[in-house]
């Protein structure tokens, strides 16, 4: 990235991005300042010509004291990034991305959780960019990459970070630094010879801090459970108290739509889909659009009880597409002595699926 910056005639604010932050702590502009300091020293670096991927850089979070795997992007030519995954379920995501088991954009965004910098032509800026990287004196060219800073959480779409995430990604593109630095002075270094083993970059104390790289093996707990279906007695008691006839199969399912819901200067969640449809006729009952505040299990449950009520039917089985969410089920379906099992196919949910999430999209 070039060194030499566009004159700005602007006092730099105090703090940054305060109106998209409401309700959260903004980063100081000083924050920003240094944040940019290390992404310019990052792109100077050109990492996406050293690193792969999959080749991970691990950082301890000091306030958290949680594991962030760094992955830089750019081999390819197409995007230029460093992406800070979060914990074990940031791990979890990376890994599943990586295996190409995550290939909807929805299901993308409502698991992820990292914080990231992007290098994008200047005609991609946020107008909260544009007025940061003015402050900053950030060359105008077309030629030179802008950085941006976001951070993606669970259920929600990338925004502005805040002071903790702007403190994090900073030591994450901190730590990738010196991993790319000690690559070009020691020619022969692997630091990731074995599967799962990372280099993982810890400051030491001296006269001034000094990097430590040490090897580490990360390997990833059980998956957390769904939580089981809560819904208060008197909504179960009014579908229970009624003489319903019992047949034919349900389908359920949770589609995560990825839409954005919110307004233009807050923080954008995903809005899903919770969905039921009669296995035979293929009818769809009154599907639920909801968001990541919701439990997946609790939005399907409700459509459920809907269907039951608008068909006047209680079915003799439901099946739905996954184990977590027939785990989360179990104890709400039996309680209306309804067969509960997991199908590789749900042909009228999915007959139903594009459908919905084109008009979902289309109210966007």
């Amino acid at each position: 990235m070039p060194k030499n910056r566009a004159a700005s005639h602007q006092t730099p604010p105090e703090l940054c991005f305060v109106e998209e932050l409401a309700g959260e702590t903004p980063p100081s502009f000083s924050a920003m300042q240094r944040l940019y300091g290390l992404a310019c020293e990052l792109f100077g670096l050109l990492p996406w010509q050293t690193l792969g991927e999959s080749q991970l850089i691990v950082v301890r979070d000091e306030a958290s004291d949680e594991l962030c795997y760094c992955s830089v992007m750019g081999a390819l030519g197409e995007v230029y990034s460093m992406h800070a995954y979060i914990g074990a379920e940031g791990l979890r995501t990376f890994r599943k991305l990586e295996a190409g088991e995550i290939a909807d954009p929805g299901e993308f965004f409502t698991t992820m959780r990292c914080v990231y910098v992007e290098f994008v032509p200047r005609a991609e800026l946020e107008p909260q960019d544009r007025k940061l990287l003015t402050a900053l004196s950030h060359p105008r060219g077309h030629a030179h990459a802008s950085p941006i800073f976001r951070a993606i959480r669970p259920g929600f779409h990338p925004w502005f970070v805040t002071a903790d995430e702007a403190r994090m990604l900073a030591e994450c593109i901190r730590a990738v630094a010196v991993v790319c630095t000690t690559i070009a002075s020691q020619k022969k270094v692997n630091f990731w010879k074995e599967d799962g083993t990372y280099p993982m970059v810890t400051w030491m104390e001296d006269t001034e801090p000094r990097p430590q790289i040490d090897l580490v093996r990360s390997t990833l707990p059980p998956k957390p459970r769904i939580p089981p279906v809560s819904l208060d007695e008197l909504t179960l008691s009014q579908v229970r108290d009624k003489d319903y006839s019992v047949r034919g199969q349900m389908e359920l399912d949770y589609i995560f739509g990825g839409v954005p819901v919110g307004k233009k200067s807050e923080r954008k969640k995903c809005a899903s889909i919770a969905l039921a449809a009669d296995a035979d006729t293929g009818m769809v009952y009154a599907p639920e659009v909801t968001d990541s505040s919701v439990p997946c299990g609790d939005a399907v449950s409700r459509v459920f009880l809907k269907a039951i009520q608008s068909s006047r039917t209680l079915p003799i089985e439901v099946r739905v597409r996954t184990q977590e969410l027939k785990d989360s089920l179990g104890q709400f379906m039996g309680s209306f002595g309804v067969k509960l099992r997991v199908a590789r196919r749900l042909p009228a949910v999915d007959q139903a699926r594009a459908h919905l999430l084109g008009f979902l999209r289309g109210q966007s």
